[in-house]
């Protein structure tokens, strides 16, 4: 009985979090500061720079659905002037996609 409400808790918290969910990208406004971007998201995966713009990318897959997320933010000036989110299902198929 025990090992049943352990394996739903671990489901459970496997369902419910996700880098880049719903809630944390309905949050994300322009002109946030990274350090209020770091705040929903946390450290980025990979991080680019020039000439004073900056991106940060985010990246989860969904051991449930398949679903492969990346967010990236742009920062200009210190600032969050722009957001792209890319969704694929197919994230077996795309292995070399990266």
């Amino acid at each position: 009985m025990k090992k049943i409400h352990v394996l739903w808790m671990l489901l459970f918290l496997v369902l419910s979090t996700s880098c880049v969910s719903v809630n944390r990208l309905m949050k994300v406004q322009e002109g946030m500061s990274r350090q209020e971007i770091s705040k929903i998201f946390g450290t980025p995966e990979y991080r680019r720079f020039d000439r004073g713009m900056e991106e940060w990318e985010y990246r989860s897959l969904s051991l449930i659905s398949g679903e492969y997320k990346v967010v990236v933010i742009t920062f200009e000036d210190g600032r969050g002037s722009g957001m792209d989110t890319i969704s694929n299902r197919g994230y077996l198929l795309m292995e070399g996609f990266r």
